[in-house]
Order: structure tokens, then sequence, then C-alpha cells
């Protein structure tokens, strides 16, 4: 499939809810949808699983380990035992699914491939990572997290889209993104999506 094909399909799929979803922001739908081109092809029940992410989360919850950015302890207990009320004692006795709970902080989900421990932030567009399969749960979750960095990083949304896909690749507005192309191909198919009738 050609980048003008892909874009194409992008935008038929998912057209109207960028638009929509994008009209509140001023995150261009041009952008998101490189971004999906670039994360997913368009695929929205992507998920790929990322080891190193899962030990650092057991290091957390096991002690070893602080905290992984700004979680503690006392988020994945709460998370993987499915508490109502925070604590970071874990309970005596675990949900069947608590291990498969904190595999699924350790996923990239969805459409732009969020980071599923994204979820445990207070201020998360979503409640679980399995939201992140629904494409519009998965775009709005998109737009709050670039709002993230580019707060973080006084970005403007609208116009620092380089730096931003290098957050969104690499969690730094001047990271080094693994693919050497990754910029230039989201860039291009930014300018590819803006041109579709």
């Amino acid at each position: 499939m050609t980048d003008q094909e892909l874009m194409q399909s992008i935008k038929t799929k998912y057209g109207a809810d960028l638009a929509q979803v994008c009209a509140n922001s001023s995150v261009p739908a041009s952008f998101l949808a490189a971004m999906i081109a670039n994360e997913s092809g368009g695929a929205p029940l992507a998920k790929r699983f990322e080891p190193a992410v899962l030990l650092d989360l057991w290091q957390v919850l096991l002690g070893r380990k602080a905290a992984y950015g700004s979680i503690g302890r006392g988020d994945l207990v709460t998370f993987v035992a499915d508490l109502a009320i925070p604590t970071s004692t874990v309970p005596a006795t675990l949900p069947n699914n608590a291990f498969q709970s904190l595999d699924d902080l350790a996923n990239s989900w969805g459409l732009t491939q969020i980071m599923g421990y994204h979820c445990l932030d207070k201020s998360s567009a979503f409640a679980r990572p399995e939201d992140l399969k629904d494409p519009v749960s998965s775009i709005r979750s998109t737009i709050w997290l670039l709002t993230q960095f580019a707060a973080q990083f006084s970005l403007d949304l609208a116009t620092d889209f380089e730096a931003l896909l290098r957050c969104w690749n690499t969690g730094r507005q001047n990271g080094v993104t693994y693919d050497p192309l990754y910029v230039p191909n989201a860039l291009q198919r930014k300018a590819l999506y803006e041109a579709l009738p």
C-alpha cells in the first residue's frame, strides 16, 4: 500500500471521528491521521508488548524501585487488585486477572499506540488500557497525551509537529527516534492527508 492509499484509507475510516474530536482542539486532524499511519497503519486493535516496561513495573510493584515515572507502588497495587480505595498494601487475595492487568499496562494500544500505563495518570482520558481499542477513545486520548507533552515542554499543538512527534516516540521533544524516518514520514503523511479531497 502506498502512503497515498494509506492516508486515503485512514480518512475513509476515521476522517469523521478525527474532524469531530479535533474540532475542540488546536491539534489538526491531519496530524493525528499521520500519527495513526505511523503507529498502527489504521488498525484500531493494534497492540505491542514492551518487555522492559513490564520489568520496570514489576520492580515498582515489588518495592525494588520507588517509581516508574510518576507511577508508584500504590498506583499499581490499586490497579492490579482492582480496588476502589488507593493502597500500597497488597491484599491477601488478588483477582484472577491481576497479572494480565499489569501486563496490559506494559502494552501500547490502539490507533496511536498509547502506553497502557497512562491510564494511571489522574487526568487520563481513559480508565483502562483496553478502552484504547475504541477509535474515538483512542483519538481523544491521543489529544489528551499530546496536550500533556505540550504543557511539559512548552509546545504549540498547532505548529510544533516535529517536537510533538519526538515526544510521542521518545518522551522528549528532542529525543532521537529509533526509526530515523519516523518524523519525516509523519510530516509527509500529514501533507498527503491535507491534500486529499
